[in-house]
């Protein structure tokens, strides 16, 4: 078993990564990341470093970067392997996880299946093509994928 020192490190540096990718993500380099904060660039630094930094400043991140509140905290305390920003996007170290959209969804899909189906199957007709769209649609809406 990790010793609780080594985990909490461990927790840390996640949160430095998720954080780095964060500021990344919206283009900042540290210093505009820890004006955008409302933190000295050094309590900055020591975050994206996985030095430990007060409470009060892991929740101007949160708010610096459009994280929802305790989502450092939840991280830090290892119940959570990830950050989910206020529109519902959850930030995951190395990439992230948004909300299936169905209605955009359901909207592109014809078009998806039909460019798809000509490409590869270009015998099919237009009346096939649609019909294959249909059935596609009523299968997605059984399974409740789409509205």
């Amino acid at each position: 078993m990790t010793p609780p020192s080594d985990q909490a490190a461990l927790h840390r540096q996640r949160l430095a990564n998720l954080v780095a990718q964060r500021r990344a993500q919206l283009g900042l380099k540290k210093q505009e990341a820890a004006e955008t904060c409302g933190i000295a660039y050094m309590t900055y630094w020591k975050i994206e470093d996985a030095q430990p930094v007060r409470a009060s400043s892991y929740a101007k991140v949160e708010v610096g970067f459009g994280m929802r509140a305790g989502s450092c905290k939840a991280v830090l305390d290892g119940s959570a392997d990830s950050v989910v920003l206020e529109d519902g996007t959850e930030l995951i170290e190395g990439g992230q996880i948004t909300r299936l959209d169905a209605d955009a969804l359901a909207a592109g899909l014809p078009d998806a299946v039909t460019r798809s189906a000509m490409l590869v199957a270009p015998e099919l007709t237009g009346r096939q093509i649609q019909a294959l769209n249909e059935e596609i649609v009523q299968e997605l809406r059984r399974r409740g994928l789409v509205p």
